[in-house]
């Protein structure tokens, strides 16, 4: 018997014990879950049979509560024992995909260590048939390679040898191969995965984890952790997996899911990332994006451009001066310099505009408008002014309240004396203290009141006051017009602009507060490089108490350019103790033939290693008008479809340009449109605008209107780099006319 024969059967007798393992425990976790079942439905009926139904009947409310607290605890007992079973029914399908053998430094025997996408232990004895691969042991797979290794263990640094790395592929429970390598992962097990073709969601990747997505995934030091990665580099899915891992790690990070938040793009990358954590065995976290927020902090009373809307509104302007100067003003509402307006514009109405005045009471003063005034400033409080003022309006009504009894008796002395309501003098004198107190508060609310929108209003309504608050720093020089076009832009409360909608929220989190997104200690930031320096101070006021975790790559900045420095920038603004940036230069999406050709719509700076991956050149197609050309991009589709690829998107310029071609291909072929007001799943053959495609992967790709009119301006130049790089496979470019410059 040859030596790999050896391995072999030894290989197919512990996956026999492990498969038998695991269906084992899933009878016995199946027969318990129906039991707790039983005994879950029993004692809701007992409650509901021997409990109150009114809350009127106190005596046997603490009953409820007692019968609430047992079956709460059922209940979560219930929950979790369904979420077990969930994942040995995962397991059962493939149980591992790797295997090292760990000798610990000071001990003669050698572990072998099989990991897979969750934990298994032998309850008999004590053994774990499967690791983990988040478990500090199963680090060593992804990040040593043979020899002396060490990795770090809740009880301390374990130094120790790794002499055996061997892969498996095991599907529907049958061991196909394995092979031995030194390093994590080998190419043939890469290759495989990434030859794939794509499904409809973001699929996870533990078994292809490379060793530097692997120390983002389990960075446990840093405060600000900010990861540059390429297109193709894995990077949202590596932070999905750090959520994966920190949960993994919740007990020593005291750290459950709502403790931790994604701020996605928009809806439809949050609809496409939503598989991930669940097929990792954890629940899903709260997903915002800024307009989520924007919604939250004003509670539904004001509405704010989406993103999306607010670039589709640039590239559709009819000329390039009106396009940059709507890119001049996100600028600048998204800047330092804007954000310290803002800040003294703070400090000037707490010092200036609030209309404080006597306040009166019974014919006494209760309080000297200088007296509220000195009140405010004093530093007492350290607080944000909203807060101030709330409390201002406590203490007066408090003052006003000791007060009352007296002002009453002397309303009903009035009352009696006027002769008009002898008969009910102390209902009617209530009547009258109530309304007199009722008009004293609505005086008091005309100070005490905070209203951010206002207030943000106020700013632009005198050009000389923003000025005087922007003295010392340096305006661009078309700041009247950008003044003047704002104050038409804030006028409708319901269309708020995007950019104007952000400077909002960070005025309302400084001069009020935040309390409603309080308890969040991880927060991850996709698309790093679409946000300017206000989205970032903004969550810094938000999540106070937060780490985070920024991913980016500036090589995909649609509406501004961006440097390395950029990045600088985000850790001077978290100003961390330990913040950390990581680079991902390595892209693994598309063919090596893709990767080349997106090459040309680079700008430098920065290195890309590309995984060899050989397939079809991109194509570049001519027609000599608009109706040949979509004949032949449904005939490309068609053959796309031949050939087994899953997910085909047609990306456009614009929604317009997107739904102008839906309208006159939906007759022909089988085709969706995707924008931010419709339709979101990605499956199948979908026509998107381009600016909704980032993040998002595909494994053919048909580029609409590459002439030389549509694709001219730098801008441009980076709106064909992000949709060549969301091709896996296939990449085909077509225009009528003269073709984009860039294409040459």
């Amino acid at each position: 018997m040859t030596e790999y024969n050896e391995k072999y059967i030894e290989e197919i007798n512990y996956l026999e014990k492990t498969t038998d393992l695991l269906k084992y425990k899933l009878e016995m976790e199946t027969e318990k879950l129906a039991e707790q079942k039983l005994d879950l439905i029993a004692s809701r009926k007992e409650m509901w049979e021997n409990t109150t139904h009114s809350s009127s009947d106190f005596d046997k409310l603490s009953d409820l509560n007692q019968y609430l607290s047992a079956l709460n605890s059922q209940t979560f007992s219930y929950t979790e024992l369904e979420k077990r079973i969930a994942k040995y029914e995962k397991m059962v399908d493939s149980p591992y995909f790797a295997r090292i053998d760990f000798t610990e430094d000071g001990y003669d025997d050698t572990e072998k260590i099989y990991i897979g996408l969750f934990n298994l232990m032998d309850e008999d004895t004590h053994e774990i048939a499967v690791y983990d691969w988040r478990a500090p042991i199963s680090s060593v797979y992804y990040s040593s390679e043979l020899g002396p290794v060490k990795y770090k263990a809740p009880s301390g640094i374990i130094k120790g040898a790794v002499s055996l790395k061997r892969q498996f592929k095991i599907t529907k429970g049958e061991l196909e191969y394995f092979f031995d390598s030194n390093v994590n992962i080998v190419d043939e097990m890469l290759m495989e995965a990434l030859s794939k073709n794509m499904t409809s969601k973001m699929k996870t990747i533990v078994e292809t984890i490379q060793k530097q997505q692997d120390m983002i995934i389990r960075d446990l030091d840093n405060d600000l952790l900010i990861v540059q990665g390429v297109a193709g580099s894995g990077k949202s899915s590596v932070a999905l997996h750090r959520i994966a891992f920190l949960l993994y790690q919740g007990l020593n990070l005291k750290l459950i899911a709502n403790n931790i938040v994604i701020i996605s793009p928009n809806t439809l990358f949050s609809k496409y990332i939503s598989s991930v954590l669940p097929e990792l065995g954890e629940d899903n976290i709260n997903e915002y994006t800024f307009e989520n927020i924007f919604v939250k902090l004003f509670d539904n009373k004001l509405s704010v451009k989406t993103k999306s809307e607010n670039f589709e509104r640039i590239i559709c302007s009819e000329t390039e001066e009106k396009r940059d100067f709507l890119r001049a003003c996100d600028e600048f509402k998204g800047s330092e310099v804007f954000l310290k307006i803002i800040d003294r514009f703070i400090m000037y109405f707490e010092r200036k505009l609030i209309p404080f005045e006597d306040v009166y009471f019974d014919g006494k003063i209760v309080e000297t408008r200088q007296l509220l005034k000195d009140f405010m400033l004093s530093g007492k409080l350290s607080m944000p002014a909203a807060k101030k003022l709330k409390i201002i309006e406590s203490r007066l009504m408090d003052k006003i309240r000791d007060g009352r009894h007296d002002r009453r008796s002397k309303i009903e002395e009035a009352v009696n004396r006027s002769k008009l309501h002898e008969f009910e003098t102390k209902a009617f004198s209530r009547v009258l203290a109530a309304k007199e107190t009722s008009m004293l508060l609505t005086r008091i609310k005309k100070f005490t009141e905070f209203d951010s929108y206002d207030l943000y209003k106020q700013l632009f309504s005198s050009r000389e006051l923003f000025k005087k608050l922007a003295k010392g720093l340096v305006l661009p020089d078309n700041i009247d017009e950008i003044i003047d076009f704002t104050n038409e832009s804030v006028t409708d409360p319901y269309n708020i602009p995007y950019a104007d909608g952000i400077a909002m929220m960070y005025l309302k989190v400084r001069a009020e507060g935040a309390d409603s997104l309080s308890g969040i200690k991880q927060v991850i930031v996709d698309e790093a490089q679409d946000y300017y320096p206000m989205h970032y101070h903004l969550l810094k006021n938000l999540f106070k108490d937060a780490r985070f975790t920024v991913v980016g790559d500036i090589n995909q900045s649609v509406d501004r350019k961006n440097d390395l420095s950029f990045y600088d920038h985000i850790v001077s603004i978290f100003n961390f103790e330990r913040s950390n940036k990581i680079f991902l230069n390595k892209s693994y999406r598309s063919s090596y033939e893709i990767s080349k050709f997106s090459e040309k719509f680079l700008y430098g700076g920065m290195s890309t290693e590309y995984f060899r991956r050989n397939e079809e050149e991109p194509e570049i197609i001519y027609k000599q008008n608009v109706e040949d050309l979509e004949d032949e991009m449904i005939r490309n589709i068609q053959e796309y479809k031949s050939q087994g690829f899953n997910s085909i998107a047609v990306i456009c310029k614009n929604r317009k340009e997107a739904s102008d071609l839906f309208f006159r291909l939906k007759s022909k072929i089988d085709v969706k449109l995707i924008d931010y007001l419709g339709e979101q799943n990605i499956g199948g053959v979908i026509i998107v605008p381009v600016y909704l495609a980032k993040g998002l992967e595909f494994d053919a790709v048909l580029i609409y209107k590459t002439d030389s009119k549509n694709y001219s301006t730098e801008y441009d130049k980076r709106l064909l780099y992000v949709a060549c790089t969301r091709a896996l496979h296939r990449l085909s470019l077509y225009h009528t006319g003269k073709p984009s410059k860039f294409l040459k």
